[in-house]
């Protein structure tokens, strides 16, 4: 049997195995070869490029983007992909000074802009007061009809900020309006991890660049050491997912994602939903439906 295998051409040696042979004579095929990582391919997929195509990509304040997915967005921009990045809030926060705060964001995302050379929507909606009105849901209807992405990109409906669960709500809404529409959504991680990772992107070479976009946002890195966290998890994801027998000194980054199809996407979304009604979650508390 095993010359057999031999004999057949590699590739199809590895389909056949990757179809057919349980995740545990996987894991220890690849621990053999030196090559474990935590889930069977068919499980979680891994990529170190991402698709030329038209990407809208959802920041409900201005540094989302980049915290969650700076390299896959520095990867978009390098191969030539259409981007639009839509900040939905005015990134005011709660304190005072709110009108000086707002200018300095936008600022800072402008920043960002001109590094990546990208399309920039200001909604300017009010930080913490995002939700799904119906004439905020027209708009996101209309945007997404006249840009027509194949990739849309926002904030897990995992993630516990309000705004981020909001700018679900809105997306769900809105795709609900656009029955026809062909185009894949994927959560990314900003506060709280993707439980359901499915998509890892292996963002090694892109990392530096992430590290230099969040510098461009020193207004939120006077609170919170985002450099650090973007670097801890995206090591953390790598190790655990597609290399964990890395030599002494070496490193690696990825960025986790749920990446759904639209229609699979507002089905999870409204499941979801539904239980933390039953729970009377408070994240609920600001849609308007």
């Amino acid at each position: 049997m095993i010359h057999a295998l031999a004999a057949l051409p590699r590739r199809l040696v590895k389909h056949v195995l990757n179809r057919y042979a349980p995740p545990d004579v996987l894991i220890g095929l690849r621990y053999l070869r030196r090559e474990s990582p935590a889930f069977p391919p068919r499980n979680v997929a891994v990529t170190n490029h991402v698709p030329a195509a038209a990407v809208l990509v959802l920041a409900p304040h201005p540094d989302d983007e980049v915290i969650g997915m700076g390299g896959t967005l520095h990867m978009h921009v390098t191969n030539g992909s259409s981007v639009t990045v839509l900040y939905m809030t005015d990134g005011a926060g709660l304190g005072e000074a709110r009108a000086e705060t707002v200018a300095q964001r936008r600022r800072e995302a402008e920043s960002v802009g001109r590094a990546c050379a990208i399309r920039q929507i200001f909604w300017n909606k009010p930080d913490t007061g995002l939700t799904n009105d119906q004439e905020t849901v027209a708009e996101m209807a209309s945007l997404i009809a006249t840009l027509r992405p194949s990739l849309i990109y926002l904030p897990s409906y995992f993630d516990r900020h309000y705004d981020h669960f909001s700018a679900n709500a809105l997306l769900a809404d809105a795709l609900r309006r656009l029955p026809a529409v062909d185009v894949s959504v994927l959560g990314y991680e900003v506060w709280d991890n993707v439980p359901f990772q499915n998509l890892l992107v292996d963002i090694s070479d892109h990392m530096e660049a992430k590290k230099t976009l969040m510098r461009n946002y020193q207004t939120p890195l006077r609170a919170t050491d985002f450099v650090r966290l973007v670097e801890c998890r995206g090591a953390t994801h790598y190790l655990l997912y597609i290399d964990s027998r890395l030599e002494q000194g070496a490193k690696g980054y990825a960025e986790a994602f749920s990446r759904f199809s639209a229609e699979s996407y507002v089905t999870l979304f409204d499941s979801y939903v539904r239980v933390l009604r039953e729970h009377h979650s408070p994240v609920l508390s600001h849609l308007q439906r």
